[in-house]
């Protein structure tokens, strides 16, 4: 009988013990000693626990409670700095009596190990205080458990929104560096850096739809004067202007990049002949050539355009663009405001 009521003491010990080294895992880490002795308390509210003692893993005392009988006044021993730590290899607990004590010894190991915890229990040896203990030890457990339960439902909510935020801040952070990279941070329309994504999905779209892509080259005429006479600040504000010009004119499937300065390069497919490529051009020159309002004065600019048609000319991005700026110059020659098809050998 006495060895059955040692061992149902032995597994409420050590089941006290694992929800204890579970609740004091976090305090060792963050050396919350104060709250450390306070959880410490709540295990001594059991009378059959004669002491309880956590230290780290070399044996340096970080709290340490103990009661001289059963239902005796809870005290901090503060006369100890180290003890000495079991040797043991794989075991995480060992359990042995000392005199008129048990003395359970636990690791603290969440998956890494912290430190160990001390338990020196009152042997109990009739029924009467089994019985007393097992209900002490139970509710013991149950409180830790419901507490525990608790604080890992906040911890893994405030784990999930801090994670959450720090995933917001790392695509808004992401986002704007792209829009940094590739977009003119005047005008707002994609930069050089995009030009060439640009135009292969368009180049694309066109090969599949068997349609034709007009690669334009657009300079517009007399933006140096204004920028000279008027400043560049009126310059910056007469680019905003034109660029939300084109914008309006061109269709949704259409682009417009500026690639520097007044420079700015036009996408527009889903074109079936010439006639309907003039017809948008004509548009957007137009819509140029209409006076602007800056700064308080009239401003009156026009634009020349140089255009290649893709597949009818099937050669590299790089002369693709480059004979587009060909035909642009060739508008100017002609009288600016204006467009030039591309044609080799003209």
């Amino acid at each position: 009988m006495n060895r059955l009521i040692q061992v149902t003491q032995e597994r409420r010990e050590l089941a006290l013990a694992k929800g204890l080294a579970l609740a004091i895992s976090d305090l060792i880490v963050t050396r919350e000693y104060g709250q450390l002795e306070s959880d410490l308390q709540q295990i001594m509210g059991n009378d059959s626990v004669r002491s309880v003692l956590v230290s780290d893993l070399k044996g340096n005392i970080l709290a340490f409670l103990e009661r001289a009988i059963p239902e005796g006044e809870v005290r901090s021993n503060f006369s100890l700095n180290r003890i000495d730590l079991p040797q043991m290899q794989l075991d995480s607990h060992s359990i042995s009596q000392e005199g008129n004590f048990s003395v359970l010894w636990y690791k603290v190991d969440p998956g890494i190990p912290l430190g160990w915890i001390r338990l020196q229990s009152f042997n109990n040896q009739s029924d009467a205080l089994l019985n007393r203990l097992r209900i002490n030890v139970m509710l013991s457990v149950f409180v830790l458990f419901i507490g525990l339960f608790g604080f890992a439902v906040a911890l893994f909510y405030r784990a999930k929104q801090k994670t959450e935020e720090q995933e917001r801040q790392l695509i808004n952070k992401n986002e704007t560096l792209y829009d940094v990279a590739h977009y003119d941070s005047l005008t707002k329309l994609p930069n050089r850096l995009l030009l060439k994504h640009l135009i292969e999905t368009a180049m694309a779209v066109s090969n599949r739809d068997a349609d034709l892509l007009a690669i334009c080259f657009l300079d517009l005429d007399g933006f140096k004067g204004v920028n000279d006479q008027m400043g560049h600040l009126s310059g910056d504000n007469l680019l905003i202007a034109c660029a939300e010009r084109m914008r309006k004119a061109i269709r949704d499937s259409d682009s417009v990049i500026r690639i520097g300065g007044d420079e700015f390069v036009l996408l527009l497919g889903g074109l079936k002949n010439k006639r309907e490529l003039n017809v948008l051009i004509r548009r957007i020159l137009d819509s140029l050539a209409m006076p602007f309002m800056i700064e308080g004065r009239r401003v009156t600019i026009t634009a020349s355009m140089g255009v290649v048609l893709y597949p009818m000319d099937n050669v590299t991005i790089e002369d693709l663009l480059s004979r587009a700026d060909t035909a642009m110059y060739k508008a100017k020659e002609k009288g600016k405001n204006t467009w030039m098809l591309y044609e080799e050998g003209a």
